[in-house]
């Protein structure tokens, strides 16, 4: 368990001429861009401790405001973007307290979560079980299904290449994640689409004409990083992305899956943990998307806000287990 940089401040009560008692501080440095802060916490003796969960949530707290003072959000309100903060930040601090090996295991659970929800989301049959099976173990299900393997398999080559990814999202950077998703399955992966329609479950919008697509793209891409590099709050422009992303639909098959990939892409880039959406959660992300197609914005983000910090409340009840070290 690393050290989490605590210090110890001494106090001493009284005058110079008649000294009171001394008492002591837990101090932490909190840091969020370039704002800085302290946090403290009264203890009775002058002991090094490397962890305490208790003082580590007002740290987190005193981090989670100064956060929602630095951005500007247009969507969620300002108990949501302080609630998400928070719980984002636990789940860093989480996954630091905890031994290495545990991190890892934890982070190889969220991974297959990840794949199963979002393959499982567009109609993927493998369960969980068999879905880390095939990835963890190379053992392929007893129904054989071609397809339902590819979609699963294929998904060691994607996160391998967004992984090692350090660059902003461009187009080659789309057809390329397209190609690794779709490999096996269509016979043209990673090209635009040269029709003009497509049926999208549960959607009856006009697509984004074909000629279109490159153009639309790449307006969608730099929108959504120019309203993250002035300081409006990442989560939203990302889940606005991610809608724009789909409501362009510049493959003929393959697009929730690519556009999932591409929102936790640009998510862990701003330090946020990823949106893993399991199959139960179909209905909401589909009734979110078609907020959207109305343009009402709001309770589409407020939709994925939910989402996105039910999964990390769960990490508030590991962390509570956390003892002080």
């Amino acid at each position: 368990m690393p050290s989490q940089f605590y210090r110890i401040e001494t106090v001493r009560t009284g005058t110079q001429s008649k000294p009171g008692d001394v008492k002591y501080n837990l101090i932490k440095d909190v840091q969020f861009k370039e704002l800085k802060s302290k946090v403290r916490k009264r203890v009775d003796k002058p002991v090094q401790i490397t962890f305490d969960a208790e003082f580590e949530k007002k740290v987190l707290n005193k981090k989670a405001s100064m956060s929602v003072g630095y951005y500007s959000f247009d969507y969620l309100s300002r108990e949501d973007v302080l609630s998400l903060e928070y719980k984002r930040f636990l789940y860093d601090t989480f996954l630091k307290a905890i031994p290495s090996d545990e991190a890892v295991l934890y982070t190889q659970f969220n991974e297959i979560n990840y794949i199963h929800g979002t393959t499982s989301i567009e109609g993927n049959t493998l369960s969980q079980q068999e879905v880390s099976d095939l990835l963890e173990k190379s053992i392929s299900p007893a129904r054989t299904n071609l397809r339902e393997i590819f979609e699963v398999q294929n998904y060691k080559k994607v996160r391998s290449f967004t992984h090692a990814q350090n660059k902003r999202i461009d187009l080659p950077f789309i057809k390329k994640v397209h190609t690794l998703v779709m490999e096996n399955i269509l016979d043209d992966p990673g090209q635009f689409r040269q029709i003009g329609h497509v049926d999208i479950s549960e959607c009856d919008l006009q697509l984004t004409p074909p000629e279109l697509i490159e153009e639309e793209l790449e307006e969608a891409v730099s929108k959504c990083y120019e309203n993250i590099d002035v300081g409006k709050y990442p989560f939203e422009q990302i889940i606005r992305f991610h809608y724009d992303f789909e409501m362009i639909h510049p493959f003929v098959d393959g697009n929730g899956r690519v556009g999932r990939e591409l929102a936790n892409y640009l998510l862990r880039k701003e330090r946020y943990p990823e949106l893993i959406l399991r199959s139960e959660d179909r209905n909401d992300y589909i009734k979110a998307l078609q907020y959207g197609n109305i343009s009402e914005y709001r309770p589409m983000i407020e939709i994925f806000s939910r989402l996105y910090q039910n999964r990390l409340s769960k990490i508030e009840i590991e962390f509570d287990k956390l003892k002080t070290k």
